[in-house]
This record gives structure tokens, C-alpha cells and sequence, in this order.
């Protein structure tokens, strides 16, 4: 067995200063970094501890904290599997991200969050703090999430300005575990004297979820469970479901996810805590009871995947609270009902195949922030007059959607931050583009095949992010990008001509100016050679509430 050396201590100082401090900011601060360099020694050469204990300190300028930190007891209490610098970090997270760090522990191991999903989860057991009265819930969580990031306990994969994921590092992981108080379980056949006491469960024990599965005794002795999750790949039994749904009267997330349930029971109805209800890939599923409408503290109804499902229940305008939803019916309209859906935050129709039309009634939807559509072979046309949609932020339209008619210039949404554009057929970007121009901050393509220019960016002036993949008859970039002054990241992947012509670009006196703002990734390489990234396999992530 060989032992790994740690990190030199010149690069470990390198990384905390990076972390600790604005660019070029220690140079006023001699005694902060004389101190420093006995915290990044009691770091022991580990990065993730360097970078952890160095984002506590950021902006932190008090000569004592910095002090407290060297004198901390932690760093003497012997633990080999959390670092006393994590702890540290963790000590010191406002008392209202507790509970949320807490609620990580239900996932496993190299699990990929979206921040979507997460923030719902939150959002159902009450973590959601405001000090304003009409900040929303959603805005609140990803500041959170933007907290978390900034003290690297989460690990950021994909950034589109409007949802992120991440996953968490196997130590900060541990970290999680032992930091969970006794409400919180991940479940297998290992009975826990104080079961009474957990009130969220995290089943990944596979056999409590065959066809033939039963919840366990000592399951049902919790007397307040509020969260069952499944988050790998399971499948509960119909009596499984049947128990939960009539034993756990206080449950505020329910997942159900991948389950081939036939049919769901009309009790449902009776959950009148119930915030979170995650629904899709139930393959099998033809019809809800309409009881479904009686949950009116429903937040987030995830539906994707529910590839038979008939119809969507016509009363469902009744959910007056909910902020999520996503659709895949076999319907040709939607009814008229989800005009009703006033606090609608996000909106993901996929797979709706027969689906033609999306009607007026989201027009309605004043609040909507997210609207993605994928799948939707029929789908003819996107709502008519899109720019009456003016909390509309985030748009994604992905493949399968080859009958989609974009609008005109002047008919789309006029305050778009985030554009998602997957798996198109066509030759180039939608006119209605720059009725965005002024707000647009992300713009993704991605496997566009067909795409053969993009247009004149000069007028994007908040642009900040552009990443294009598997673009493949794209060969240049617009010639004035450089002009933009706030773009901050220019990913190019697979788009083999447009590399070679964005290496030649990047020779000119002009483009060499914006390589030292922006950082600029050709095909998992930095415009300076070294390595940007691995690319990972795509995980499954939680209910679909996903990045599109």
C-alpha cells in the first residue's frame, strides 16, 4: 500500500490565498497571511481542506476569527474519516443552512443534485427562510445552494445562471452523515432503537423495494415521518405504497419515482401535509384519482416519464400552491383548469406526444420563471404572445420537437436570462432572439447537427455564458464577440471546425484581449492548454426536475 503525499505547502498557500482573499487583496494583509500559513500547515497538504477552511475566511478580515481558527479544539479531536477543517466549515454555516446540509445525508454517495429538486425538498419541510415579504422560496434556495458552492461543501458540474448541479465530495459526504441528527435515516434491515424519533427516510436497501416488499416493522413504529426518498434507481410495491400512504398522515415529500405502479390510490387525497409528490417514471400509470386535487399544499407534482398516463386530472387548477410541474400526458389539450396555477414557478412538458398545442392558459401563469418542453412531437407552436410573460427567466426547448414553429421577432419573452436549445433540426437560432438581447446572461446549444451560424451578439451586452456542443456544421463564431465585456466563459465542444476557426480568432490582437477575462474551453482543454474538466457519464437525477 502506498501512502499519497499531500499537496505541497507553497500550492496549498496558493489555493487558500485564491479562496481567502479577492485578487490581489493580500497584499494588504501581511498579518492575515502570516497567520494563514499556520491554518493551510493544520490543512495537512488536502485541497478540499485548503479550499473549505480558506472560503470560511473569505472577506473575513479580523485578525481574533482568523486566531480562533489556528486555536480551535477540532483540530486535536482525532476522527479519521471527517477532517477537523470541514467541521470547521460546517460550525460555522448560519444556523438556517444546518438543517438543509442535514438533509443531504438521504442521498448517496456521488449522487449529481439538481438544484431545482433540492430547493423543492427544502422548500417542503419549511428551511426556506425570507426576511422579505414577496421574495420567493425559489430565489431564497438557490442563494443557499450559492452559498454552500462558495464554501466548497458542494462541487459545482453544470452552472446555466438559472440551475446548477453539483455533487458532493466524498469527505464532505462523511461530513454529512455525522453531522444528520437521529431524524434523519437512510434505511436497510438494521433496526434502530430510536426509530420513533427519524422523520425523513432515504430507502435504498433493494429488498424493501421488489414486488413482493413490505415496510418494515420497525419502520412503522416512526410516529411523525415526514419524507420518504427513494434516490437510486427502485421500485416500491402497490402494498408498499398502499402502507405509506395510509400509515404517514404527516408526510410532506413523498417519492414514489420508477415505481410500475398501476394505478394510486385514492387516500392520496388524504395527505393534507404533503408538499413534494415525485410521480414520474411510473411507465405503467393510466389515470390519478382525482383526489390529487385535494392536496392543496402541494408544491411540486413531478408527472414525467408517466409515458400511459391518459390525462392529467381536470381538476388540477385546485392546486393553488403548487410550483413545479411537470408533464408527460397523452393528451392533445391541457385543460383549461392550469390557468388557475397562479404560483407556478417551473413548467416541464416531456414526451407529450400528441400534445398539439399549449393553448392561452400559460399565458395566465404570472409567475412562471421555467418553462422547458422536449418530446413533444406535435407540438406546432410555443403560447402566443410569449412577451406578456414577463417573469419568464428561463426557457429550454429540447429534441423531439421537430413541428415546434418558433415566434416571430417581437412575440418572445423580453426578459429571458437562461436559453436552453437541445437536439434542434434547425438551420439557425429563433428571430425572436433578440427580444431577449438586453437581459440574456446563457445561452447553451447543444446538438444542434443543422446549425450553421449564429447571429450578431453585439447587442447581448449582459452575456456571460456561451456554450456550444456537438455542433457540428458550425465553423465560425460571430466576429464582434469580443466586444462583449461581461462574457466570463466560452465553452466549445465537439464543434470540431468552429475550434480550429476559435484558435485561429484567438491569434488576433482583439480576441487575445477577451482570452484574459474570459476563461475559454475547446474541447475539455483551456485556451492555455491545460486540462479543463473530465466530462462524467450523465447520472440519473431525482424525478426529472432537471436541467433539460
Amino acid at each position: 500500500m502506498h501512502s499519497l503525499e499531500g499537496l505541497p505547502h507553497k500550492d496549498c498557500m496558493s489555493l487558500f490565498i485564491k479562496r481567502a482573499f479577492k485578487k490581489g487583496e493580500e497584499q494588504h494583509y501581511q498579518h492575515l497571511i502570516e497567520i494563514g500559513e499556520d491554518i493551510v500547515k493544520k490543512c495537512g497538504g488536502v485541497p478540499l481542506a485548503v479550499t473549505t477552511v480558506g472560503s470560511m475566511l473569505y472577506l473575513n478580515r479580523e485578525r481574533h476569527h482568523w486566531l480562533r481558527v489556528i486555536d480551535d479544539d477540532m483540530w486535536s479531536i482525532g476522527n479519521d474519516n471527517i477532517l477537523p477543517a470541514l467541521k470547521l466549515s460546517y460550525d460555522a454555516l448560519p444556523q438556517h443552512l444546518k438543517p438543509c446540509f442535514a438533509f443531504c445525508s438521504l442521498f448517496p454517495k456521488d449522487y449529481v443534485f439538481n438544484s431545482q429538486l433540492l430547493v423543492s425538498l427544502w422548500m417542503a419541510q419549511g428551511y426556506l427562510k425570507t426576511s422579505m415579504k414577496n421574495e420567493d422560496f425559489e430565489h431564497i434556495g438557490e442563494e443557499y445552494i450559492r452559498q454552500f458552492c462558495s464554501r466548497s461543501l458542494f462541487q459545482v458540474e453544470i452552472d446555466v445562471k438559472t440551475a446548477i448541479a453539483f455533487k458532493i465530495h466524498d469527505l464532505v459526504h462523511d461530513l454529512v452523515i455525522s453531522v444528520a441528527q437521529i431524524e434523519y435515516s437512510t434505511v436497510n434491515f438494521r433496526p434502530s432503537s430510536a426509530f420513533e424519533m427519524v422523520q425523513h427516510v432515504s430507502i435504498s436497501e433493494k429488498d424493501l423495494l421488489g414486488e413482493e416488499a413490505q415496510v418494515p416493522e420497525f419502520m412503522l413504529k416512526s410516529k411523525k415521518l415526514r419524507t420518504i426518498l427513494v434516490p437510486k434507481d427502485g421500485q416500491m410495491s402497490q402494498r408498499f405504497v398502499n402502507t405509506c400512504i395510509s400509515r404517514f398522515k404527516y408526510m410532506r415529500v413523498l417519492d414514489l419515482s420508477w415505481s410500475p405502479q398501476e394505478e394510486l390510490p385514492s387516500s392520496v387525497g388524504s395527505l393534507f401535509h404533503l408538499r413534494f409528490l415525485n410521480l414520474s417514471e411510473n411507465w405503467k400509470i393510466k389515470r390519478l384519482p382525482n383526489s390529487i386535487s385535494e392536496l392543496l399544499n402541494l408544491e411540486s407534482l413531478a408527472l414525467t416519464g408517466c409515458d400511459a398516463l391518459e390525462e392529467i386530472p381536470k381538476d388540477i387548477g385546485n392546486l393553488i400552491n403548487l410550483r413545479y410541474l411537470g408533464i408527460t400526458t397523452q393528451q392533445k389539450y391541457l385543460p383549461k383548469g392550469i390557468r388557475r396555477l397562479t404560483s407556478l414557478q417551473s413548467l416541464c412538458f416531456d414526451g407529450c406526444v400528441n400534445l398539439k398545442s399549449l393553448g392561452e392558459e400559460i399565458q395566465f401563469l404570472n409567475n412562471l420563471r421555467t418553462l422547458s418542453i422536449s418530446r413533444c412531437n406535435n407540438l406546432e407552436s410555443l403560447p402566443p404572445n410569449m412577451k406578456h410573460m414577463t417573469a419568464l427567466h428561463s426557457l429550454g426547448v429540447g429534441g423531439g420537437c421537430e413541428k415546434l414553429q418558433m415566434m416571430r421577432a417581437g412575440e418572445g419573452p423580453q426578459g429571458l436570462r437562461s436559453l436552453i436549445i437541445r437536439n434542434s433540426s434547425s438551420e439557425a437560432l429563433p428571430p425572436w432572439l433578440e427580444d431577449s438581447a438586453d437581459t440574456l446572461q446563457s445561452i447553451w446549444l447543444g446538438e444542434c447537427h443543422n446549425l450553421t451560424a449564429l447571429p450578431e451578439l453585439i447587442k447581448f451586452t449582459l452575456l456571460e455564458q456561451l456554450r456550444i456542443e456537438e455542433c457540428s456544421k458550425l465553423t465560425a463564431l460571430p466576429q464582434e464577440l469580443h466586444c462583449l465585456t461581461e462574457l466570463r466563459e466560452l465553452k466549445i465542444i465537439g464543434c470540431p471546425e468552429l475550434s480550429k476557426s476559435c484558435k485561429r480568432q484567438l491569434k488576433g490582437e482583439e480576441w487575445s484581449k477577451m482570452a484574459r477575462q474570459v476563461k475559454i474551453t475547446l474541447d475539455n482543454h483551456l485556451a492555455d492548454g491545460r486540462i479543463a474538466y473530465l466530462t462524467i457519464p450523465r447520472v440519473r437525477t431525482q424525478g426529472r426536475i432537471r436541467i433539460q
